[in-house]
């Protein structure tokens, strides 16, 4: 444990994710017990980190730091120490760390994390952090306007939890501030995300808030949140696509993605875009899990409005006014719809035999998809391989003739008749060995099946979570 270790002059290397410890803070009761706890020094610290959950603040690790730490590493001469306090609504942060720039440890992990955190509200002193906790986060109140709200209940305790949903423009000052200070997390938790470009009116922004009451009055902590660009659409109507969508760890596996979801077609359903009335909800390269979460809501609200009970069960049948009809009610665009289709026709074969026509007929109507969506876009990777191949030849051929060229100037002065060669076998990285057309064809085939079969359990999840079938 980096704890036990103590100042040296070896140098050592820490993983920054598991090094740091983000904190949300209620109230200050949660501050004074961390702080009893760190002056006790009695328990080890597995216990600590127990209690913690119970009686401090919620705690938790960034998942990527490789935008924050070269590397995902800290390095130093002492046990390295990150907490990041941050007010659970108001996102005020104060930042507790070791590894400053007046410490001689390698990594300022201070200077580092000033750089991503936000401009205008940047982390305050330990003692000014505490301040604002006891005297002012309780009374922080969310950005925006209120959409929606719900409950969860917690499985083993029955315990119910109230959340809202709000809504705001990047327009709002209100909210451009706030989002500036919650936006750290894309980069804790998104893999290769970045900050958005705020100067761009187009971008709206829906939050999640638990609501807690703490001394008789309502408190509010962040949850998660979602960012939506509008484009426009001919002729004057909006396509609304998420861009960002998160929610922080100690919310997830809870069920908020689906209400986050459905507050975002809900409201465009009833409210305009930047450019007009909203087409369709459309996704910027959707993560595997994210994909999940979208089947399951969007197959949900195509069951619940009975959309799909005329549509024709054959995947190369024309479903276009179906799919026209569940774009206007329900904003799902016509690809999505297309994969809804798909996972619905899946349930209706599970108890069917493969040798069954109709079943086979699908399965390789889906393939043919996949072989179509990956293999064409292999084949143009492999040409665009070829391309900067040859480009690299022909800069290295356009290197050698200026370096002659300078050669022979020296040539004439010297009366020499010196030679420039530039050994490109050195340059250029030897390609593989050409396959055969079976070969290659095999390959492309085995990816197809092993994508078939990454297909079909994800489908069995959705259809599980959808309790269309036995988990």
């Amino acid at each position: 444990m980096t704890s036990k270790i103590k100042s040296s002059n070896t140098l050592l290397t820490f993983d920054a994710n598991e090094v740091t410890n983000i904190k949300l803070v209620w109230d200050i009761e949660e501050l004074k017990n961390k702080d009893k706890e760190d002056k006790a020094h009695i328990k080890d610290e597995e216990e600590e980190e127990e209690e913690e959950e119970e009686d401090g603040p919620i705690s938790f690790h960034p998942s990527f730091s490789h935008q924050i730490f070269n590397d995902e590493q800290v390095q130093g001469y002492e046990a390295c120490k990150i907490d990041i306090y941050m007010g659970a609504g108001s996102l005020t942060s104060y930042i507790d760390t070791n590894y400053t720039l007046q410490s001689k440890n390698l990594t300022n992990v201070e200077g580092e994390l000033l750089k991503v955190f936000s401009k205008q509200d940047p982390p305050i002193s330990k003692q000014s952090f505490y301040k604002f906790i006891e005297e002012k986060e309780k009374s922080f109140k969310p950005i925006g306007k209120k959409i929606h709200e719900y409950t969860i209940t917690d499985k083993e305790s029955g315990e119910e939890t109230e959340y809202e949903v709000y809504f705001g423009r990047i327009t709002d000052q209100a909210v451009f501030r706030y989002h500036e200070k919650l936006q750290i997390f894309v980069l804790w938790y998104i893999d290769g995300s970045s900050y958005i470009w705020t100067d761009d009116p187009n971008w709206d922004i829906f939050f999640i808030f638990e609501k807690r009451i703490i001394d008789g009055e309502k408190r509010y902590g962040i949850t998660g949140y979602s960012t939506i660009y509008n484009f426009y659409h001919h002729p004057e109507q909006t396509r609304a696509r998420i861009s960002q969508y998160l929610i922080l760890p100690p919310y997830q596996r809870m069920g908020h993605g689906k209400y986050l979801f459905n507050s975002i077609y809900q409201y465009y359903k009833t409210n305009d875009g930047f450019y007009g009335p909203v087409y369709d909800v459309t996704i910027e390269d959707p993560a595997d899990d994210f994909n999940l979460l979208r089947n399951y809501v969007d197959l949900k609200n195509i069951i619940d409005e009975k959309l799909f009970d005329n549509v024709i069960l054959d995947l190369n049948a024309n479903n276009k006014s179906v799919f026209e009809e569940i774009r206007k009610k329900l904003l799902i665009p016509y690809k999505q719809s297309k994969v809804c289709l798909e996972i619905y026709l899946f349930s209706k074969f599970l108890v069917t035999p493969n040798s069954n026509p109709k079943y086979k007929e699908f399965r390789i109507a889906i393939k043919k998809r996949l072989y179509k969506q990956n293999i064409g876009d292999s084949e143009q990777i492999e040409k665009m391989k070829q391309q900067v191949a040859q480009e690299n030849e022909d800069n290295l051929r356009l290197e050698q003739e200026e370096l002659q060229e300078l050669q022979d100037i020296e040539n004439k002065k010297n009366g020499t008749n010196i030679k420039v060669a530039i050994n490109t076998k050195e340059l250029i990285t030897p390609s593989e060995p050409e396959k055969s057309k079976e070969e290659i064809e095999k390959d492309r085939l085995e990816e197809i099946l092993r994508l078939y079969k990454e297909l079909e359990e994800n489908y069995h999840k959705t259809l599980s979570s959808l309790n269309l079938i036995t988990k």
